[in-house]
């Protein structure tokens, strides 16, 4: 204790704050270590170290941030750590939708094979914890979303590529169907995204994006995302857009205000939403 009476000790706020600017410089495994020593110190009875639900989310994020080429698995690996602390009676152990989507983007971003099935089956899971009363677990449009951007990005054997985009169309088709759910921008031009990778240049395809765009501008969710994913396919940009189009281009602010009226860019959590409640420790 100094002269004011102040004793300063790192807590679970200082431990969260270290973990994350470890995992957003890539280095996955000092926030791990960080995260055992949390639980060493909790074991030897100092319970305000214990790891609570920020910390568990963050080093999940840290392995989202990893260049590891396990990095998914291992993010997936905590994840159940998390699940089986929580149902062996862990209250700061309390995994929620933010978890699991983590780890769905860990594969997302990934060259994991057969990634497309193993996030949609991370959906299922979330949609059955939620059914059976665990509300933290409601799938949001930024899941599907991403669920969507790993059929996309799916690479590897012809075999491979049918099931991600067979998975992306139901999964798309899900969240069209939801009636908890609003399908936004990020959605729609991550769907664009898995019709132009994954289908050959024909009219199903086109079929399918015309359909969607449709959709999109009668929901107000015409981004400039969804717009560049429809640029890449020129013919139908050219098609949807004709009249619309100067000078070879469309210009995002002559659209009508009614197809982008609800377009909302999500906003990161700062300061307290992200690390937790700053404690002080009077002596």
């Amino acid at each position: 204790p100094g002269s004011t009476g102040w004793e300063i000790r790192p807590d679970v706020y200082s431990y969260n704050i270290v973990i994350s600017a470890w995992g957003n410089c890539g280095y996955a495994n000092k926030a791990v270590a960080l995260l055992d020593r949390m639980t060493a110190l909790t074991n030897e009875g100092k319970a305000n170290l214990r790891p609570d639900a920020t910390t568990y989310n963050t080093v999940l994020h840290a392995w989202s941030q990893s260049s590891d080429r396990n990095a998914p698995v291992k993010a997936l690996g905590l994840l159940e750590i998390i699940l089986r602390l929580h149902e062996g009676g862990d209250r700061s152990a309390n995994p929620d939708v933010q978890s699991f989507s983590t780890v769905i983007n860990a594969f997302s971003k990934s060259k994991f094979p057969r990634k497309a099935r193993q996030t949609r089956d991370l959906l299922r899971r979330m949609k059955q914890l939620y059914e059976n009363g665990q509300e933290r677990m409601r799938p949001n449009v930024y899941v599907y979303a991403a669920v969507l951007n790993a059929c996309a990005y799916t690479f590897g054997r012809s075999e491979e590529r049918e099931e991600a985009l067979k998975i992306g169309i139901e999964t798309y088709e899900e969240l069209q169907s939801s009636s908890e759910i609003e399908t936004n921008h990020v959605a729609y031009g991550s769907f664009f995204r898995v019709c132009r990778r994954l289908m050959d240049d024909d009219y199903r395809r086109d079929d399918l994006i015309s359909s969607a765009f449709r959709q999109c501008c009668s929901d107000g969710q015409l981004g400039e995302y969804v717009l560049r994913q429809l640029r890449a396919v020129p013919e139908l940009y050219v098609s949807l857009l004709q009249a619309y189009i100067i000078d070879g281009e469309v210009l995002y602010q002559d659209l009508p205000s009614s197809w982008k009226c609800n377009v909302k860019d999500r906003k990161r959590r700062k300061g307290e939403a992200q690390f937790g409640r700053r404690k002080n420790i009077r002596s």
